[in-house]
């Protein structure tokens, strides 16, 4: 992935002044914790994710492997996104989109959307053909979810150790 210099953006959102910016190593307990809460809901429903178990060290290896942008109000972080270069089944010059999470009381406030969105337009002005990401296929409100913002099913995987398969999905530009 190219590095491209990254500035702190501001963001006002439902009234939140928000901001978003790479995730550095001082981080790593409270991304930790963040993605073990936000994962939770998934691993109630038999779902092991990774996010839902790992620890530190897992957090900050998984960070390591691209850019990993969080959002923050008053010095807490709300919600997190990985994005690295990856790709599956395509072919394709492809972003990809990891370890995306959004705190459970901060769900379905349109926090996601934000980094996503972020994301996909960095993955754009970085001359990625697209943008792919995977998720559980029993996780149907995240597949629909995807499926509802254009991302397309371009295959599936069975990941060792998982309780699931996975569906891999892609964004075109």
């Amino acid at each position: 992935m190219k590095n491209l210099v990254f500035h702190e953006k501001q963001i006002q959102h439902l009234h939140q002044n928000l901001t978003l910016r790479l995730v550095n190593e001082s981080d790593i307990p409270e991304l930790r914790i963040l993605v073990n809460k936000a994962y939770k809901e998934l691993a109630d429903r038999g779902l092991n994710y990774t996010a839902t178990y790992q620890d530190e060290e897992k957090t900050r290896q998984r960070v390591s492997q691209g850019r990993a942008f969080v959002l923050v109000e008053n010095k807490r972080i709300l919600a997190t996104i990985l994005l690295s270069i990856e790709n599956h089944f395509t072919q394709r010059h492809t972003a990809y989109v990891g370890q995306f999470a959004v705190l459970p009381e901060f769900k379905k406030s349109g926090l996601g959307t934000v980094l996503l969105e972020h994301c996909e337009k960095l993955a754009k002005q970085e001359g990625f053909e697209g943008i792919q990401l995977d998720t559980a296929i029993p996780a149907t409100h995240l597949v629909n979810w995807y499926m509802s913002r254009g991302y397309k099913i371009v295959g599936e995987i069975q990941w060792p150790g998982k309780t699931y398969r996975s569906y891999f999905l892609e964004l075109l530009f």
